[in-house]
């Protein structure tokens, strides 16, 4: 019998804000979170002791060459110029052309390269690795070439348009198993690098493994799935509420929202569909985590409900390159996870995030068992929806019991996103102000240590009041800086004051180490440029305490 469509639109829910936290406690395990919590703020003298030591030049320099610095201080100065900067790619572009390669690959080198990568292979970030392990630093092995499925590429990889990506081109199945093969030895690499007894960790992104478009298609159906959800939700159990988590679905809500839609199913059947939609939590009503677990991770239908989700079904060739693409992920995790290595799957655009999230969750279901945190997920503080991604995950890993582990970061796909919300005519996704984004991060921060017990996860960032208010509460909650779960990563050639404070007072500290040939990470050297060229204040602090240990190298 034919069945009526459910109104519903994808578009809103991609691009809503998270609505505003009720003032009703949700029914699920994981408790609201005030947006101001007192019992976070820092103490001001541990935080005035902190910052003395984050001005330390001479310590924080101790195991860089003065050439190093002085290198570092011209990258920074080079990138206030805007112009440059901003005319970066087709600068780039013209000198490939003329004088040439060779050329423009040896100034990369000996600039902007040299300073944010760590090389071209393996073989030549070894030494860059242990310097950083000299100073109480770890590494996380990234491979960073990146084009953007949106946007053609240029012969040279130099795009002005990429430079807000963080996505690979599909190049076909052969380049996919090529780039799997490429993380591996990054594994094997990070493995034999570490010290005995600590952390390795090795970044990989799911567009490297598998074609983006794949992602746009199944994140489609993920939303289409979740906003079926949203349709049929009790009124008198969930209209009230506004988070997603406080969301249900009792029975007879079920089976009349069925029924409306013509489903020609006996109650039997509708009965044991509940049933089923009702496994993971057994209590007589179904909410978000029962309802998008229901989802089938191979091929994204939903039994019986599949019918209602008006994006297309993938197509078999579709499937053939889903599977390649899991049976990737999970060779890379199999691996990981023998050799004791940490995997952080990188966040990308909104427009393909729920299918990488669907991925890494069927890989933490596996690997983090046992209080094992093997697979990371990453979470943009900058996006509306971040905070309620991040309570649901808590609340999944709670009941199917494995342990929550995550990367948060506030954001590098701005520009980007609110352009394709401007472009597409739905609602920016990102937080209205950087006050509000850093709100959000902090408040997410304190929410996981208080679930320390359940999560392990790093705080990202580059912010000196969200590493030192993570400080204090580690202290306050007794969280251990050796074994606690909670770490630390900034980016290679970025914010060394940060990093090398919290190196040399035993902090699980690690930077963002990333390689590959030079023409195709040169979408990441522009980014960082512009981040740079951007982030006045925090630049013009760098350059300020460069200059500062040169001067005092030179004349004492």
């Amino acid at each position: 019998m034919p069945c009526r469509k459910l109104p519903r639109s994808a578009v809103a829910f991609l691009t809503s804000a998270s609505p505003r936290p009720s003032s009703t406690a949700p029914t699920a395990a994981v408790a609201p979170i005030a947006a101001h919590d007192h019992s976070t703020l820092v103490d001001q003298s541990k935080r005035t002791s902190l910052a003395t030591e984050f001005q330390d030049t001479k310590r924080i320099f101790a195991s860089k060459s003065t050439a190093e610095l002085v290198r570092a201080y011209a990258v920074y100065f080079m990138s206030q110029f805007r112009p440059l900067v901003q005319h970066s790619g087709k600068l780039l572009e013209l000198s490939y052309k003329f004088p040439g390669a060779t050329f423009t690959n040896a100034l990369l080198r000996a600039t902007f390269f040299g300073h944010f990568c760590a090389g071209e292979d393996v073989n030549e970030i070894r030494p860059v690795i242990q310097k950083l392990q000299s100073a109480g630093i770890g590494a996380i092995l990234d491979f960073a070439a990146e084009a953007d499925v949106e946007q053609p590429r240029d012969l040279n990889g130099v795009d002005q348009n990429l430079v807000s990506a963080r996505t690979y081109a599909y190049d076909g199945e052969a380049a996919c198993d090529a780039n799997a093969a490429i993380s591996r030895h990054a594994i094997i690499d990070a493995s034999e690098a570490a010290s005995i007894g600590e952390p390795a960790f090795v970044a990989i992104k799911c567009t490297a493994l598998g074609k983006p478009e794949l992602l746009m298609r199944m994140s489609a159906i993920i939303v289409q799935a979740q906003l079926l959800f949203h349709t049929l939700d009790s009124p008198n159990l969930s209209r009230a509420k506004s988070r997603y988590l406080e969301r249900m679905i009792d029975y007879p809500t079920l089976s009349a929202g069925l029924r409306n839609a013509g489903v020609d199913s006996s109650e039997e059947e509708i009965q044991k569909l509940f049933a089923e939609l009702d496994q993971s939590s057994g209590d007589g009503v179904i909410d978000y985590v029962d309802w998008v677990s229901f989802l089938d991770p191979f091929d994204l239908t939903m039994g019986p409900l599949t019918q209602f989700i008006e994006e297309e079904p993938l197509s078999g060739s579709e499937k053939t390159q889903l599977h390649n693409m899991i049976a990737r992920l999970e060779s890379l995790a199999n691996d990981a996870s023998e050799r004791g290595v940490k995997l952080m799957i990188d966040a990308e655009q909104t427009y393909m995030q729920p299918a990488i999230d669907h991925l890494t969750l069927n890989l933490q279901r596996k690997h983090n068992r046992n209080g094992a945190d093997v697979i990371y997920n990453t979470f943009q503080c900058y996006l509306k929806t971040s905070s309620d991604r991040i309570d649901i995950d808590l609340e999944r890993s709670r009941r199917e019991k494995f342990r929550f582990a995550g990367k948060l970061v506030r954001g590098a796909y701005m520009v980007q996103e609110r352009k394709r919300a401007r472009d597409k005519g739905y609602a920016d996704p990102i937080h209205d102000t950087i006050e509000d984004t850093h709100e959000n991060y902090d408040t997410q921060v304190s929410k996981l240590l208080r679930h320390n017990h359940l999560a392990s996860f790093m705080v990202a960032s580059h912010n000196e009041k969200s590493v030192v208010n993570t400080v204090q509460q580690m202290q306050d909650i007794g969280i251990s800086r050796a074994t606690g779960g909670v770490y630390f990563g900034q980016l290679l050639g970025m914010c060394d004051h940060v990093s090398y404070t919290l190196g040399a007072n035993a902090y699980k500290v690690f930077k963002y180490v990333p390689y590959g040939p030079i023409h195709e990470v040169l979408p990441y050297l522009i980014r960082r440029a512009q981040e740079n060229s951007g982030l006045m204040s925090g630049a013009q602090l760098e350059m300020r305490m460069l200059r500062s240990e040169i001067k005092r190298r030179m004349f004492g």
